[in-house]
């Protein structure tokens, strides 16, 4: 009797399982009222302006020459078409941590401005509109990114200026964005957001359309609902960026655009952009004209103009709302479970966990554990944990012998998808040739251990997770279902699905712009993420074990079988990685063509990259092979020098140094360096070169320790650029100060043609000093 009731529990929270998401998910339907008018959108129009950014003005990185320009022909549009224009001059100082990828701390100053206009409606109620302006380097067009947002705005700001509205827009468009969001940072800081309702951002146009919902904080339902709804209505095809809410919540980097600023102070707000890994034009000179379609705009600006209209938030500027929410997508259907759903879910999958626990307890052999046993569970767990290191080092083998081999660190660049797949077949395959040699094993013959193993194992992980942020513990709550499904049903197909929702944040962060850094973080901690991925195979291969032991008669004659064939297949998929190219038209070799100069000696043009240079390009540059070559410059002056002097005083027996630097240049450099190294702590300040009073939060200027055990800081600045530099330096050793300059490169004098390269062409001056 008791345990047809426990039972009977267990079918109830299992229906309540299912019947929750379902329930919950209805609470945040709401389908907006559409507007069926025609917006009068011109997409010719908007190409225009594109065409004006990208050809007559340029590259625009914040604080030059070219972005002030390209601020002073939106402002000019904005005031033809009726708007109240004004700019919001800003110098930032943004500090960035030493990180992986970043191993010295970097304090930059950055100077640019925000255009703000404004329609005013007859009610004050406002809808901020938003786009950047500036691009991300001194040789990057930027044409998609974010030419396109910013014509298609342009254009929307005529289309809204020749009818009535009750609404005030406000069209906001930001500088600095590719420094860090530091134009929509500074215009949240300062602005009076009491009147907004919500606020959209466009970041580059083009297909298929990313709704972009995830920043430090994540977009509300309410308002995903209505954006989603009539993307679908307007037959569009799109993607909510779901599994980044769970990446980038508590981020240090925040959303990946404009809109996140506002999210942080309680605005309604999300972005549209491109959804998907992006091409090699991304950030790079290739970022030109040809990139932008004339249907993309015209569908983005439609769209647009039909969300400003048509959606609607009930409530007026800050307020608060579910964060912790998980939306579903399944094709132009998006279902979401707010936070309390997710707990209900928890709370029952602990409580179905842990009484499947008891009835497994109270009707098996453990209540009296031998030693035998104990044993049998260890040993459960070590070949668990072999299989999973031994799955994950031969499947990674392929990549590393290649990348050693081609002396490519990016091999998988061009091609990723391939080098995944490959991966996977591999520790497929390893694992199917395992797996038939482990009745031969002496391990413990009774599948339900395995079960229990993998349970608690899972219920661990969860409970972890759930303590530190509710939704991250959801892919581990779904894998613990499926888990105890398995106990009915012993079945390969559940063990597989288990770790579905985990499988797709990684598919997610490999459509992303992250996937690049994610990997190379891999290479460098590589023995880390081999512990953290063997901690979560584990349970994966004691749900394989428990369904393959339960029907072993089954298998065991299979697996023999697919014995050979799975050792073909592995051999075949590590030979043919070696046959897969690491550039490709859309993914090209990164090249830098850089003039080098120090001092008053002759310059030198360095041709680099991170990989070997081609063949071609040494033979035209006559040069050896490897990974740069040089070609002198001889009797041309270098393009700015630089002098230094030192005054110093010994207090308390640390030396204050006061260090002036004259810089002479011909031409305004984009991006001048300061470069501080000592053996020894020590302290930075100057309020000429980086206004102290600007750093946040009072922030000291300090060297900080490097892997190499010296301690060093680096302080940048973007234009206005200033001839002298003073710096007091407090600190008990001698410090090594470099100091560098920027120019973009307009004329080079070596040009790469080659068919799979991106080249970038830099000028740097570089000097060195002892005090």
């Amino acid at each position: 009797m008791r345990n047809s009731k426990i039972k009977g529990v267990i079918i109830f929270l299992a229906l309540s399982l299912i019947a929750i998401p379902w329930f919950v998910s209805l609470k945040f339907h709401a389908a907006p009222i559409l507007d069926n008018s025609i917006s009068g959108f011109s997409a010719e129009k908007a190409y225009e302006h594109v065409k004006h950014l990208v050809q007559k003005i340029g590259p625009r990185p914040a604080g030059s020459k070219s972005e002030l320009k390209a601020a002073q022909y939106i402002a000019y549009v904005l005031k033809q078409n009726g708007w109240n224009v004004k700019d919001q001059p800003f110098s930032k100082v943004v500090v960035r941590e030493t990180s992986v990828l970043q191993k010295e701390q970097q304090v930059e100053l950055i100077s640019s401005q925000n255009i703000i206009a404004e329609l005013p409606g007859t009610s004050p109620d406002t809808i901020i509109i938003g786009a950047h302006y500036d691009s991300a380097t001194v040789n990057a067009p930027g044409a998609v990114d974010n030419a396109s947002g910013v014509g298609v705005l342009l254009e929307l700001a005529r289309v809204l200026s020749q009818v009535s509205h009750k609404e005030t827009y406000q069209f906001v468009f930001f500088g600095a964005e590719e420094y860090g969001l530091v134009g929509s940072q500074y215009f949240t800081s300062q602005a009076d957001l009491s009147a907004v309702r919500w606020m959209l951002n466009l970041d580059m146009v083009g297909s298929p359309l990313e709704i972009d919902v995830a920043g430090k904080r994540s977009a509300p339902p309410e308002l995903i609902k209505q954006v989603t709804a009539l993307a679908a209505n307007s037959h569009i095809s799109f993607h909510v960026s779901r599994d980044f809410i769970l990446m980038t919540r508590d981020s240090s980097q925040g959303g990946s655009s404009d809109y996140s600023p506002f999210l942080d102070k309680g605005i309604p707000a999300l972005g549209l952009g491109i959804y998907g890994r992006p091409e090699g034009y991304f950030h790079r000179p290739e970022d030109r004209l040809d990139r932008v379609s004339l249907e993309d705009i015209q569908q983005l600006g439609d769209f647009a103009h039909r969300l400003i209209k048509t959606v609607t938030v009930e409530s007026l500027g800050p307020a608060e709302w579910d964060e912790l929410y998980l939306p579903f997508q399944m094709g132009k259907h998006v279902f979401i479970m707010p936070s309390s759903g997710i707990r209900v879910c928890t709370v029952l999958i602990f409580l179905l966990s842990i009484l499947m626990l008891i009835r497994f307890y109270r009707n098996s052999s453990l209540q009296k554990l031998h030693w035998k046993q104990v044993v049998g569970v260890l040993v459960i767990i070590g070949a668990a944990l072999f299989l999973s290191v031994i799955v994950l080092l031969i499947s990674s083998a392929g990549e590393l012998a290649w990348s050693w081999f081609k002396q490519t660190e990016l091999l998988y660049y061009a091609h990723p998808l391939l080098f995944v797949i490959a991966r996977l077949g591999i520790a497929l395959g390893v694992f199917i040739i395992l797996a038939s040699w482990l009745h031969k094993l002496p391990l413990v013959r009774d599948p339900k251990l395995y079960w229990v193993i993998g349970v608690i194992w899972l219920l661990g992980i969860s409970l972890v997770l759930a303590l530190i942020r509710i939704d991250l513990a959801f892919p581990f709550m779904f894998w613990l279902l499926c888990l105890n499904l398995q106990f009915f049903l012993p079945s390969i197909i559940l063990a597989l699905i288990g770790p579905y929702f985990l499988i797709w944040m990684h598919f997610e962060l490999f459509n992303s712009q992250q996937w690049i850094s994610y990997y190379q973080t891999i290479h460098h901690y590589f023995p880390i993420f081999l512990g953290i991925y063997c901690v979560l195979l584990i349970p994966f291969v004691l749900g394989l074990l428990h369904a393959g032991i339960t029907k072993a008669q089954h298998l065991k004659m299979w697996l023999k079988l697919a014995r050979k064939p799975a050792l073909a297949v592995v051999l075949l998929l590590l030979l043919s990685l070696g046959l897969v190219p690491a550039y490709s038209m859309d993914y090209p070799q990164i090249i830098v063509v850089q003039e080098e100069w120090s001092g008053t000696t002759d310059g030198k043009v360095h041709v680099f990259s991170e990989e070997d240079l081609p063949e071609k390009i040494i033979t035209d540059l006559s040069g050896e092979p490897g990974k740069s070559i040089y070609v002198p410059i001889l009797n041309e002056k270098p393009p700015m020098n630089v002098k230094a002097s030192m005054v110093e005083t010994i207090k308390n027996e640390k030396r204050n140094l006061i260090i002036s630097i004259i810089l002479n240049y011909s031409r305004e450099p984009y991006l001048t360096r300061v470069r501080l190294e000592s053996d020894k702590p020590f302290t930075v300040h100057t309020d000429e070169y980086l206004p102290m009073a600007k750093l946040p939060r009072k922030l000291q200027l300090v060297g900080v320790q490097n892997p190499s055990g010296k301690y060093s800081i680096i302080l940048q600045r973007t234009p206005p650029q200033k001839n002298s530099i003073q710096l007091a330096v407090e600190t008990q050793g001698v410090v090594s100060c470099s100091v560098e300059g920027m120019f973009s490169d307009s004329n080079p004098r070596i040009q790469i043609q080659y068919p799979l390269s991106s080249v970038d062409y830099q000028v740097w001056y570089r000097d060195f000093f002892k005090f």
